[in-house]
């Protein structure tokens, strides 16, 4: 995990799991020559942004090739040119989460999971993340409950996703088992004593952000 900048616009200061945007990049050419994928066309994109944004965050390549942790670099055309590739088919689609309605700021986030080297080092890349950090779920969790770290909703119920396994070959077989992929859409709502809380589809009644 690796916590964000102070100053960024949305979730500033968390913890949360490498990550950011789809952008034009991630469709273009030099992607399409550094990233292996076997799957649907309609998931390149997002795959190849998940590979882009843990090199760019972490320096950590799920492929073959290395990336420099400094910004600016463009991933793609590094590990081109090294020979190299990137390999979406490593990534295991987990879940699909859409930010509420009433937040300003909306995302439409997919999640992945993946097994790397057991000796793979992280360096964040000191302007958008911070203070990399491998941890369990329950660790992390425990540091959220005591005010350590700030964990944002949905990267805690990621994290008791998580939790529930105990191995990460198990978290890859539970992925891999599901049929589809719901898309997970929480709601925000003011309870009877005036406290908002998030109610997450499926779960009673709904859950203290």
């Amino acid at each position: 995990m690796v916590r964000r900048s102070a100053s960024a616009s949305f979730l500033g200061d968390a913890r949360v799991f490498p990550g950011g945007a789809v952008d034009d990049t991630d469709h273009g050419p030099s992607a399409r020559t550094a990233v292996r994928w076997s799957g649907p066309d309609e998931e390149f994109p997002w795959r190849a942004a998940a590979l882009r944004e843990t090199a760019e965050e972490t320096g950590i390549v799920l492929g073959e090739g290395s990336v420099p942790a400094s910004p600016g670099i463009d991933v793609y055309e590094e590990i081109a040119e090294q020979g190299g590739h990137l390999d979406a088919d490593r990534l295991v689609y987990l879940s699909n989460w859409v930010t509420p309605q009433l937040l300003s700021i909306r995302f439409d986030t997919r999640f992945y999971v993946a097994t790397i080297g057991e000796h793979a080092r992280a360096c964040a890349d000191l302007t958008e993340v911070f203070d990399p950090e491998w941890v369990t779920p329950e660790e992390a969790m425990a540091r959220a409950d005591d005010g350590r770290w700030l964990v944002e909703f949905p990267t805690r119920k990621h994290l008791e996703t998580l939790a529930a396994f105990d191995s990460t070959d198990a978290v890859l077989a539970y992925a891999r088992s599901l049929d589809a992929i719901p898309k997970i859409e929480p709601r925000i709502i003011t309870d009877a004593e005036g406290v908002l809380r998030v109610i997450v589809p499926g779960e009673p009644e709904g859950v203290s952000r």
